[in-house]
């Protein structure tokens, strides 16, 4: 009788906490439980719109195959408590066939929802085999054998992931922290563009694209490689928002960038910091019209190679795409730090326009070699580009950003980068780097932070840089007297309107000699609101005059 009471006891036990679990499932808005002990989970009893939970706690990987949810009904995986893979698998997560899939980890005391710790002999993760339309948030993944996150399906003989028959659509990644990633954090579509040989069929395919790619809000730390790399994304392709430290630490040649935009992608990139790492800040290599804004980049190749000048990095690097399509770029509104050779290096020759306006580019380490070429290297047309209202000083001091020792590149109200950038109208950003709205008070800022001081006003900012520029008449009429307090060197004046056109220079004003200052006529100017750059071997003034009549 004790035998058989305590049988039943024990059933009655479990199905009550069979029963309680449900409830706890339901009550958690879960269809299907994955326990710690399942590692394949398979859709083909999972239907669209299914909430999938996997259980919190420590397990080897993660299999997801043949889930296919709709548009309108996705499948959702989230966690219950922190998830986390330690495993010496080929990979810590996988998609094989999925699609409509979000996977979001939700965070709990400053951890991630899922955590991939270790995976010893792959990637953190990998959606591939004819995947497509996920998002992926929540993440944390470290010490991976290979990348962090890869995005593509590699053809092979079957062609079946060719490019005429398959597109990899609907791709978003976003808050996850990936670091010490042996090869890139991020490996977003094929690097093979122009073809990828198959010993196996003995022919050569083109791989797949991926169209509305969305990569934001991710911190990077401590690649291999590249930070971000995103080849083949062809169409809505857009990298912003990502925080970036030390790439590039194995110094593998073509494999150094914190961002690389590479062959048969046409990516906007924004808003991005890039701190510290081996290799060029962004590399791009994509075919269209592209936008590079409002990023920071901060000592980009400054420690790859210190002391051999010839290993040159930059803080932009513009190329050929592979397949020589035409690429025109703007490069508006960066800040860029003490790259290790250049500040930008356009070595692109299949263009028609390009835009370099409004950017800070301080220090680069290849001025003492090239001199000012150092800011901007090209070899570009006149007709091909313009080049309007950047900073270029070797003194980062002379920008009053907010606290330059502690790596803060916000301005101050008293920064010659206040309300001194050109106006693009459209093609100018509504917003900074820290997504702050632009412009503020009454002009545009350079460089990639708009300073939100309620003093940073155009009459305020005249009044604390008058021992260095001083104008007068304000507001001018029929002339302009310019005057620079304890003036160093030579300068070149220009005037631009409100089109960003030259309407008056003079290649080569003395102010050494000039005590009284430079006397300008502005007889036949219209009235409104003109930019004045002052330029000289290591430094640029930039000003706004009011002209009225």
């Amino acid at each position: 009788m004790k035998t058989i009471s305590l049988s039943l006891f024990i059933a009655g036990f479990l199905f009550l906490s069979q029963l309680l679990n449900v409830q706890i499932i339901k009550a958690q808005n879960c269809d299907i439980l994955i326990e710690n002990s399942q590692l394949v989970v398979d859709g083909a009893d999972i239907n669209p719109g299914d909430r999938i939970c996997i259980e919190g706690g420590t397990r080897n990987y993660l299999l997801f195959r043949n889930l296919h949810g709709t548009a309108d009904q996705p499948i959702e995986i989230l966690n219950r408590g922190n998830v986390v893979i330690d495993t010496d698998h080929f990979y810590g997560l996988k998609m094989s066939n999925c699609r409509f899939i979000k996977i979001i980890g939700s965070q709990s005391d400053n951890q991630y929802g899922f955590t991939i710790r270790r995976v010893g002999n792959g990637a953190g993760i990998s959606l591939d085999d004819m995947s497509s339309d996920i998002e992926l948030a929540g993440f944390e993944i470290s010490y991976t054998a290979l990348g962090g996150i890869y995005a593509k399906t590699d053809p092979d003989c079957s062609f079946e992931a060719t490019r005429e028959k398959f597109t990899f659509y609907n791709l978003s990644i976003h808050d996850c922290y990936l670091h010490h990633i042996q090869d890139e954090g991020f490996y977003i579509g094929s690097s093979k563009f122009t073809g990828q040989y198959l010993p196996a069929c003995d022919t050569t395919v083109l791989p797949h694209l991926l169209q509305n790619v969305l990569i934001y809000d991710n911190i990077v730390e401590n690649t291999g490689w590249d930070g971000i790399q995103v080849s083949s994304s062809a169409g809505n392709c857009r990298i912003y928002n990502n925080k970036i430290y030390f790439d590039s630490q194995r110094e593998t040649t073509y494999q150094m960038s914190g961002i690389l935009i590479g062959g048969g992608s046409n990516c906007d990139c924004y808003n991005n910091q890039i701190f510290d790492g081996k290799g060029d800040g962004i590399d791009v290599f994509g075919s269209g019209p592209m936008k590079i804004y409002n990023n920071l980049i901060v000592r980009a190749g400054r420690s790859y190679k210190p002391n051999d000048p010839t290993a040159s990095r930059h803080g932009i690097f513009i190329g050929n795409s592979p397949d020589q399509s035409i690429s025109d770029n703007i490069l508006i509104h960066n800040t860029i730090i003490s790259s290790k050779t250049t500040g930008i290096r356009y070595f692109n020759t299949n263009t028609t326009y390009n835009l370099i306006a409004n950017n800070i580019i301080t220090d680069p380490g290849a001025y003492d070699i090239i001199g000012y070429k150092a800011y901007f290297d090209h070899q570009l047309a006149d007709i091909l580009y313009e080049e309007k209202t950047n900073i270029y000083t070797l003194n980062a001091g002379q920008i009053d950003f907010m606290d330059l020792q502690r790596d803060n590149y916000d301005l101050k109200a008293t920064s010659i980068a206040v309300n001194t950038a050109t106006d693009f109208g459209y093609s100018s950003p509504q917003f900074d780097n820290l997504m702050r709205p632009r412009p503020h008070n009454q002009g545009y800022d350079i460089g990639a932070f708009e300073s939100q001081d309620p003093y940073a006003s155009i009459n305020e900012r005249q009044k604390t840089i008058k021992n260095q520029l001083q104008l007068s008449p304000v507001p001018a009429k029929d002339f302009l007297l310019v005057k620079i307090a304890n003036a160093t060197e030579n300068m070149q004046l220009k005037l631009f309107d409100q089109l960003g056109v030259c309407v008056y220079e003079d290649k080569n004003i003395s102010f050494l000699q000039l005590n009284e200052g430079c006397k300008i006529s502005l007889n036949g100017l219209f009235p409104g609101t003109y930019v004045i750059n002052l330029q000289g071997e290591t430094t640029l003034i930039t000003d706004k005059i009011i002209l009225q009549r």
